[in-house]
């Protein structure tokens, strides 16, 4: 992935900058920061980074942080929530984001956010979304007129380079979300890191590639679905490992899992994504 610029215009009075995240898969947190006559910043990156990552796209917003007035995050994993406390302190801004995310962030949201939400900068209007799955309070940020999404991980796509290309707490969850997410017109698509679909590898989808980036979601989360009910219906050991063991073995058979291998060590996002088909299916108490 070629080197990112400091700050990518994502329509006017909109701007998205990157937080460092050393030793990850991507690299880099997306953070997006949006001024009417007040400022809001969505997903704050990682403490030690903040406020340093966020100044680039204050400035090319002619701001500064005493000019925030609410900061609000998509979800409660520390990449995204963990910037928030800090900027708080130097802001005075209240920090939202969904409760039901509290463990997951480590600490209480001053506003606990839900779908019908919306903040209001003065010409421009984000709606809040749930878009649970990823997170049992994964939220959306949606400007309609500007047909601008911001998803935060709500998106899992295909082509990341982690084991298993989705991470997600609830595939049905998952899944509803992407339904409803294609329901919506959108023209740019704001995700949380880099995915890869048909060959572009990027952190921010625009026209048909939005589209196309939903439905390879929707249709690799429709395979695993698949795949654990097909794995338990004929198993005979119906330990938690072995019907593991059986799901990536099955996966590997279609696309887009196809270039995966299935005796390879499996990673703690893997873990979580298959113990949640198994549990949301019944399979598990």
């Amino acid at each position: 992935m070629p080197a990112a610029p400091e700050v990518l215009h994502l329509t006017p009075g909109v701007v998205l900058t990157l937080c460092p995240k050393p030793g990850s898969f991507t690299g880099v947190v997306t953070m997006v920061a949006a001024r009417g006559d007040t400022v809001l910043v969505i997903d704050t990156g990682l403490s030690e980074h903040m406020p340093t990552a966020l100044l680039p796209a204050l400035d090319a917003l002619g701001a500064e942080v005493s000019d925030i007035t609410a900061i609000a995050s998509t979800h409660g994993h520390g990449d995204h929530t963990g910037g928030g406390p800090g900027l708080h302190r130097l802001s005075g801004a209240p920090i939202h984001f969904c409760a039901d995310d509290v463990e997951l962030a480590g600490y209480q949201p001053h506003v606990d956010l839900r779908d019908g939400h919306a903040f209001d900068l003065g010409g421009l209007r984000f709606e809040v979304l749930a878009t649970p799955g990823h997170t049992l309070g994964s939220l959306s940020f949606y400007i309609p007129e500007r047909q601008l999404l911001i998803v935060g991980d709500a998106v899992q796509g295909t082509g990341s380079v982690r084991r298993l290309p989705a991470y997600y707490q609830s595939g049905i969850q998952y899944r509803a979300s992407l339904r409803r997410m294609l329901d919506l017109p959108v023209d740019t698509l704001v995700l949380g890191h880099p995915l890869t679909s048909k060959a572009v590898h990027s952190y921010v989808f625009r026209g048909p590639a939005c589209r196309q980036l939903l439905t390879d979601s929707l249709e690799a989360a429709t395979v695993i679905e698949a795949a654990t009910h097909a794995v338990h219906r004929r198993a005979h050991d119906k330990e938690p490992r072995a019907l593991r063991e059986g799901i990536l073995a099955e996966l590997v058979t279609h696309a887009p899992f196809t270039s995966f291998d299935p005796t390879a060590p499996v990673e703690h996002d893997t873990e979580l994504t298959l113990h949640s088909e198994l549990r949301d299916l019944g399979y598990l108490i």
